[in-house]
């Protein structure tokens, strides 16, 4: 069987990658959590990233199928809504962001937000498995995020998200909107229990090597190896979180997440992006 073939973007203000997965069988691709350029202070939208990706996907003739968003994001903007426009291909999410929808869209003054979740192309429930060509998703519901976070599984790659990082990175701040670092720790032990050469994709990576495997991150894990329980988890990642910079792109990126990646319109006057108090997500 052949298998697929991954490529990684690492968006550099954000630190997100961005996975273009292709199946050599068919030429259908998948792309994993697209990242718009935003800057939060002067709201300048630019799609030159992901419309680099888009380019190595025509130069290829690939066929685009899924665009895998891993969560609500809080942490980049999503490039969904533009991907679609540019590429036909379907949004999914995990199937529990309706509860996000219905608690974000009206803190947003967002009523065109459809908060049965109609925006997504496929709302993935735990255990579902959805094809592309000879390659299967499957989707692992995700408690330690807003809701809708998921991780996807395809074969023996495991994409997950801001959660799991790379080995020496631990794993992803625990103090954005909806996240919970008893949940991220009780998340994590499902990846942990995976077959041990499956292969970790991380969402978000500070370093030039960001690829593991599960055997690695049960060994060499700083904040999620084996030998860490959950209260010591939980104790080290809020001690790190301490240290960290606020998430300036919050407010913007959950805005434009609960509109399946699709920017507000342009107003007459103020702010495009007028900014929400999220603390008390």
């Amino acid at each position: 069987m052949m298998q697929p073939e991954i490529t990684a973007y690492r968006h550099p203000a954000t630190g997100t990658v961005t996975y273009l997965i292709v199946d050599p069988a068919t030429f259908l691709c998948a792309i994993v959590d697209p990242v718009l350029d935003f800057d939060p202070v002067t709201e300048a939208v630019d799609t030159s990233f992901v419309d680099g990706i888009i380019a190595d996907i025509r130069a290829q003739d690939l066929g685009p199928t899924w665009i895998l968003e891993t969560g609500l994001h809080a942490n980049h903007v999503s490039a969904a809504g533009h991907l679609k426009y540019e590429t036909g291909a379907s949004v999914c999410i995990g199937a529990n962001v309706v509860e996000s929808l219905k608690r974000l869209a009206p803190k947003f003054n967002e009523p065109m937000v459809d908060v049965e979740g109609w925006d997504f192309d496929k709302l993935a429930q735990d255990g579902d498995s959805f094809p592309m060509g000879g390659v299967e998703f499957t989707p692992i519901l995700l408690t330690g995020r807003l809701p809708g976070a998921v991780a996807y599984r395809m074969g023996d790659v495991l994409f997950t998200g801001d959660l799991m990082l790379a080995p020496g990175e631990g794993a992803g701040r625990c103090d954005i909107p909806g996240a919970d670092p008893g949940k991220a720790w009780d998340d994590a032990r499902k990846f942990l229990s995976l077959p041990p050469q499956t292969r970790v994709m991380p969402g978000v990576c500070a370093g030039e090597t960001c690829e593991s495997t599960i055997a690695e991150e049960k060994t060499a894990n700083i904040q999620l190896n084996e030998t860490i329980d959950r209260l010591d988890f939980i104790a080290l990642r809020t001690a790190a979180d301490a240290f960290l910079p606020d998430p300036v792109l919050a407010s913007a990126a959950l805005r434009v997440a609960i509109r399946s990646g699709k920017l507000p319109s342009e107003p007459e006057s103020g702010p495009r992006f007028p900014v929400v108090d999220i603390t008390t997500l």
